[in-house]
């Protein structure tokens, strides 16, 4: 280009048949407009900044030739500018500082265009800009100043209608007066050869094209390696093998399920290392760790990670995750694809299994239904069943029995049933824990092979839905150990009554309720009923308010052994309110509740009433 920073030293010429030509603003207009679309915003400045350059150095070099007076040639560039017809005036004002009467040693100027074309036709054309516009005026400035200074003077739009400012202004100084803040300006002055051009862009497009190809055939592999019967694991060392990136896929508490491309020591360190970031980041919002909906970028001090969620049936239940470990591999771009593929391919595994595994315990859920129900018209029928669900049933075995009730912070709703069985199921499945598991009277029953190592991590499956359905309170209630599956309706009462016996324990033995168990066990209940009618009587007749009440009070005081201020703190009862509800108590039912006798009798009719279900405390 004429006049082009690098060879604003060398001699300027005007070539033979540089004739001007004429032509209106809405024409040019039309031009700028035609330029803009098909260039871009972008390209279409550094054309127009050049076009504005090339004509500034034009009408300086013909100046040049009437006088080479700097102080003259300065004068002249608003004359010359408002000959173009581009403003309709200008104002400005410089400081220079002169080597000699030829020579300039700095100069810093500022000043307005009044009626800038450039700005009327962009709004008219394109609507409000970002950004300033008048890139042929600014363009005109520094080439004009340029050739007559012979020093490289940059001019830079600051304000611009155009873009809803009140004036197009703009300043100029020496290119390295500006310092770092022209940096970006000047390589729009640099003209792009366009053959050089085409060939890059061709460049480009190759290189997409061969990435859009290598992440197709990667989803195709990773789509057959899942058809395939790949599991989790075939496929992280399959990512892994394809891309040399070490991934993990992890659960939403970013507990590992599986990962590939790294030591086991070093993985477990930045796991750690990442939950504790996470865990402190979002401290405010009250929650352990954040839920990812979408490809996120996370960084701590070691590593760097592209993360990007699982989602089956439209919930997120874990994440993919790309792990850099060293500043050479920083996460790009085109990284995103291939790890949304791996995400989509753990999804539809998940999937599947999801389906099959819901299946399976569905049949198992029903089985152990037709058991409790006695629909099965031998043990062997029942053991041949057991087999094919992978439970042996002619072993010793156990019956749990795990109630939810609301704890206050979320109404009941009949979907919670099925998630937690679900929650439990799963825990079940990932610790290898073998039982059927089901619903009976509106209690997840869980029949629990000896053989199994599941009574002795009990606690731990308590603390998991604890954990993972926060909104409710967990009481269970285990059976004696069972020898014949055709019996075991008779340690399902076992539970069901150790359940009902919980009242404060969280997990109760029917093998602890000791003497209560076995008088429960001897199917005595009438016999029970009647003694305690005939030892409660009169608290039996009492509305069913007042009754629970009384009987309330009589059930802690006796559990307390007598206890007064135990019992006041238990009932939340002043002295004066306890000693009235103990005198009506024993006027009522005739007896002294400080004989230790008759008090230990009562006991024990309270907690077998408890233990039958005629009785809540």
């Amino acid at each position: 280009m004429k006049g082009n920073l690098g060879n604003l030293l060398e001699p300027n010429y005007i070539e033979e048949g540089n004739k001007k030509i004429l032509t209106t603003a809405g024409a040019f207009g039309l031009l700028r407009k035609g330029i803009i679309e098909n260039l871009g915003l972008k390209r279409a400045k550094g054309f127009l900044l050049r076009y504005g350059w090339s004509l500034g150095v034009s009408n300086a070099e013909e100046a040049m030739l009437t006088s080479t007076s700097i102080d003259y040639l300065i004068k002249q560039a608003a004359v010359l500018h408002l000959g173009t017809g581009h403003i309709g005036d200008v104002q400005s004002e410089r400081f220079i500082e002169w080597v000699d009467s030829e020579n300039i040693k700095t100069i810093n100027g500022k000043g307005k265009w009044i009626h800038s074309f450039e700005a009327q036709e962009h709004l008219k054309h394109h609507g409000k800009s970002d950004m300033p516009v008048c890139h042929i005026l600014t363009g005109y400035a520094s080439g004009y100043m340029s050739t007559i200074c012979k020093k490289s003077l940059i001019v830079k739009e600051i304000s611009c209608v155009a873009k809803g400012d009140p004036e197009c202004c703009f300043e100029m100084k020496l290119q390295e007066d500006w310092g770092i803040e022209i940096q970006d300006e000047l390589k729009f002055y640099h003209e792009i050869n366009i053959i050089e051009e085409l060939e890059y862009t061709y460049e480009q497009l190759l290189e997409q094209r061969n990435y859009i190809d290598k992440v197709s055939k990667f989803h195709k592999k990773l789509t057959e390696s899942v058809s395939n019967g790949s599991n989790l694991q075939d496929i992280a060392d399959s990512t892994f093998g394809l891309l040399k990136i070490p991934i993990s896929i992890e659960d939403l508490s970013f507990q590992k399920i599986v990962y590939a491309g790294m030591e086991e020591d070093e993985y477990s360190a930045l796991s750690k290392e990442l939950k504790e970031s996470l865990i402190r980041k979002n401290r405010k919002n009250n929650k352990p760790l954040p839920l990812f909906k979408e490809t996120t970028r996370l960084k701590t001090e070691n590593q760097e990670r592209l993360i990007t969620p699982i989602i089956v049936q439209k919930k997120v239940i874990g994440y993919c995750t790309f792990i850099y470990l060293k500043e050479t591999e920083k996460s790009s771009e085109n990284n995103i694809m291939f790890i949304e593929r791996v995400a989509n391919a753990a999804s539809l595994y998940l999937l599947n299994e999801k389906t099959s595994f819901e299946a399976l315990e569905k049949m198992k859920g029903y089985f152990l239904e037709q058991i409790l129900k006695g629909q099965y018209s031998s043990r062997e029928e029942i053991i041949n069943r057991g087999r094919y669900m992978g439970i042996n049933l002619e072993t010793p075995f156990y019956i749990a029995a795990i109630d939810y009730k609301e704890n206050g912070k979320k109404a009941k709703d009949s979907n919670d049933y099925e998630q937690i069985l679900e929650s439990i199921a799963k825990y079940l499945d990932i610790q290898g824990y073998k039982a059927l598991i089901g619903q009976y009277e509106g209690k997840i029953i869980m029949l629990i092979p000896e053989s199994s190592i599941i009574l002795p991590n009990m606690e731990k499956i308590l603390k998991h839905i604890e954990t993972t359905h926060s909104y409710y309170n967990y009481k269970i209630g285990i059976s004696d150990r069972a020898e014949e599956i055709e019996h075991v309706l008779e340690y399902l009462d076992e539970s069901l009554i150790s359940l009902r016996m919980s009242t404060e324990k969280k997990i109760i033995h029917f093998k602890d309720l000791g003497i209560v168990g076995i008088l429960i066990n001897s199917k005595n209940v009438s016999g029970i009923k009647k003694i305690a009618k005939q030892e409660l009587g009169p608290l039996y007749k009492l509305g069913e308010g007042k009754q629970k009440e009384l009987l309330k009070t009589l059930y802690v005081f006796l559990s307390n052994g007598g206890k007064l201020q135990q019992t006041m703190d238990d009932l939340s009862l002043s002295m004066s309110g306890l000693m009235y509800r103990i005198n009506k108590i024993e006027n009522l039912i005739n007896k002294d509740l400080r004989d230790s006798s008759q008090s230990y009798q009562l006991l024990l009719i309270l907690d077998s009433l408890l233990a039958l279900g005629e009785l809540e405390i």
